[in-house]
């Protein structure tokens, strides 16, 4: 069997755990049910036999340290190695209740499933490898140190990405933006320390009046129509420092083989799709839900997308520099994009 054919099986539950995401979305109650779903409880001590014998001292340490801190505690996480971090995150431990009462709240496996496709630990897994990869871009084309880069994360969702970076930087300096006013409430009672603030879906502007020296977005251009992308690299351009950086997932044209709604597309770019590939190209497969928030009547601007680099190249030159292209080892489906403000 190809790996193109075993893969597709879990590419059509992500694709269906993202097309329930979206009809769920369509309803107020969404953000009470998730409310509710944060998780209060102590969960089974399953990393504890892990971190205890192996980091057990460092975590002691950070445990004292955290006695009575404010925003600024999230420094002393700081230097700990980024795959010990992003476990910690998780909250899958008893030992250090402290820090497990520091962190932000999660919540329920549920939605963190229905929102990403899969959950705990191996969504940690995931998540540190564009944390990873954001990190060093910023080191390799930002300037000054990260700790005092002010960051906006585009599309924050439950601020799976958010409460990652916060430990780098300090406080103050970090904050998020998303379409859904339910799931910003569900970060807010999480305790995701970050400004939060609503976006459009098209918007015409970022909601805060800082500019930003680094603005990322994962897996949000993954999923927008041409015209919601082109309204929201403008607002992002017009959001940031002169210089300033937009590190940016887009998907492979490799996933037009993996997901089944993709499947008109594919036929539209012709007997030569490989050709057709190597030329500006945005393809793009709304998912047409009634009631979905993004459907606007005449258009429906959620779906499955994939951006080829020529149309990079061509369409976002005007306003950005394509400095880098990246593959996600943990996630091969996401590419990074990271590119500079042009002024």
């Amino acid at each position: 069997m190809s790996s193109t054919t075993s893969t597709r099986p879990l590419t059509r539950k992500a694709g269906d755990a993202a097309a329930r995401a979206a009809r769920r979305l369509a309803g107020t109650r969404f953000g009470r049910r998730a409310a509710d779903s944060l998780r209060s409880t102590v969960p089974d001590a399953g990393l504890d036999q892990w971190l205890k014998p192996l980091f057990g001292d460092e975590l002691d340490r950070i445990e004292a340290e955290l006695d009575g801190a404010g925003p600024e505690g999230y420094a002393a996480f700081r230097n700990l190695d980024d795959d010990l971090w992003s476990p910690l995150l998780t909250l899958e431990y008893e030992g250090w209740p402290r820090i497990r009462s520091y962190l932000p709240a999660l919540p329920d496996p549920a939605l963190q499933q229905l929102w990403n496709g899969t959950s705990g630990p191996t969504l940690a897994a995931q998540s540190v490898c564009f944390y990873r990869k954001l990190k060093e871009m910023q080191g390799r084309f930002g300037r000054g140190d990260l700790a005092q880069t002010s960051v906006l994360d585009f599309g924050c969702g439950w601020g799976r990405l958010t409460r990652m970076i916060a430990r780098d930087l300090e406080p103050g300096r970090l904050f998020g933006c998303d379409p859904v006013e339910d799931i910003l409430e569900l970060t807010r009672e999480s305790r995701v320390p970050a400004n939060l603030a609503r976006s459009e879906f098209l918007p015409e502007s970022l909601p805060f009046e800082e500019k930003f020296d680094l603005v990322f977005s994962f897996s949000v251009f993954t999923h927008i129509s041409e015209a919601a992308h082109m309204a929201s690299l403008k607002a992002i351009h017009h959001g940031l420092e002169p210089g300033g950086l937009f590190v940016v997932t887009v998907r492979p044209p490799a996933y037009l083989d993996l997901n089944p709604l993709m499947a008109k597309a594919v036929e539209a770019l012709g007997p030569d799709r490989d050709r057709a590939l190597e030329e500006p190209r945005y393809i793009f497969a709304p998912h047409e839900t009634d009631g979905h928030p993004q459907f606007g009547g005449d258009e429906m601007s959620y779906g499955e997308t994939v951006i080829t680099l020529p149309y990079v190249k061509d369409k976002w030159a005007p306003m950005f520099d394509l400095l880098d292209v990246s593959v996600l080892t943990g996630d091969m489906y996401q590419v990074v994009l990271t590119l500079r403000k042009v002024s």
